[in-house]
C-alpha cells in the first residue's frame, strides 16, 4: 500500500560525505536511507516552473519517495509506500 502525503511535509536531510543522501528527518524521528533510484523532474515554465530532484529511498522497513524543490532549496517528503 501506498500514502500519498497531501501536503508534502518538509523534512531535514543529512548528506554524507561522498554527497550522497543517508538520512532524513521526519516528526522527530530520523530514518537512515540508501538511495534506491534518482530523477530530476523541471516542466511547466511558461507559468509556475517546477524543479525537482526526486530520491526513493528504502529504509530498515518501508520506501518513500522525497524530493528536493530546487527552487526554494526545501527538502519534502511525498510518498510513503509500506
Amino acid at each position: 500500500m501506498t500514502r500519498l502525503l497531501r501536503e508534502h511535509p518538509t523534512i531535514d536531510v543529512e548528506i554524507g560525505p561522498s554527497g550522497d543522501l543517508v538520512s532524513f528527518l521526519w516528526n522527530g524521528r530520523r530514518e537512515q536511507v540508501e538511495v534506491c533510484n534518482r530523477w530530476r523532474v523541471e516542466e511547466s515554465w511558461w507559468s509556475r516552473p517546477i524543479e525537482r530532484d526526486y530520491f526513493k529511498v528504502a529504509g530498515s522497513n518501508w520506501l518513500a519517495l522525497l524530493y528536493l524543490d530546487r527552487i526554494d532549496g526545501v527538502w519534502h517528503l511525498e510518498r510513503l509506500y509500506d
